[in-house]
């Protein structure tokens, strides 16, 4: 099946790398107009040569998403580029190991949570009235499972992957009447930039595959599968939902 996202207009934050670019990648494919937004320019611009963009169907925005005005500017750019906005996709997040909470520091704490859920908030600020003008949109945030059950590796990652999925919560129960769906969805482990480098060592990485009841973590593809589906009108009548994809890795857990 194609064309699931035929004429639609995305954004999507953390476009440059992992779980963002394979969105990017998938959206396109199915017809849909990316902004690929990142402060990782280089790696946003080779995203856009991986869907093969246009300046018709994709461009590039440099945007730190913990700052109001740039999140702001971010919106209008693109609605005045494609005309419209219809998809919103909060991918962009930062992880930081850190000790036990007693010896986080603060700035770790304060960081993770500007980018982590601050940058979730202002992106939905800004974008959710230019869906509202364009009779309503999808949104979909990326939290992870650590804001689930918790993880011992990061104290202030898992607490802002757990704010994302209330923030969730709340806005399509703020939003949904206006005709903006907002969801979410709580990877497991991805195999991702940003997964190799948090594990530490090629050995850790691979302990999480041989550890996992599927033999393996999840690939960005699939995540972005789950996502396309959240984004498209095949799921017209979901919304405040936020579903677990970790190849039933908490399940086995419990």
């Amino acid at each position: 099946m194609t064309g699931r996202l035929e004429d639609k207009v995305a954004i999507v934050t953390g476009g440059a790398s992992g779980i963002g670019r394979a969105i990017c990648q998938r959206f396109a494919r199915e017809g849909a107009k990316v902004a690929v937004a990142d402060r990782n320019i280089a790696g946003a611009e080779e995203t856009l040569t991986l869907m093969n963009a246009t300046p018709g169907n994709g461009m590039m925005v440099d945007v730190s998403i913990s700052d109001a005005f740039q999140v702001e500017r971010m919106v209008e750019s693109v609605v005045t580029h494609f005309g419209r906005l219809d998809i919103l996709i909060n991918g962009a997040a930062i992880l930081i190991r850190t000790p036990p909470l007693v010896d986080v520091d603060e700035v770790l704490w304060d960081l993770t949570m500007e980018t982590n859920v601050k940058g979730v908030f202002l992106c939905c600020k800004y974008a959710i009235p230019a869906m509202i003008n364009n009779g309503g949109g999808s949104i979909v945030n990326i939290s992870s499972l650590s804001g689930l059950r918790g993880v011992g590796y990061s104290v202030p990652y898992a607490v802002s992957k757990a704010g994302v999925i209330h923030l969730t919560t709340v806005a399509a129960a703020q939003y949904t009447s206006q005709g903006v769906r907002v969801n979410c969805i709580a990877p497991g482990g991805v195999d991702t930039p940003q997964m190799r480098g948090s594990t530490a060592s090629a050995e850790v990485f691979n302990d999480r595959n041989q550890g996992h009841p599927m033999g393996r973590v999840g690939s960005a593809d699939e995540m972005a599968n789950l996502v396309l589906w959240l984004a498209s009108d095949e799921a017209s009548y979901v919304s405040g939902s936020t579903y677990t994809i970790d190849g039933g890795a908490m399940a086995s857990a419990t």
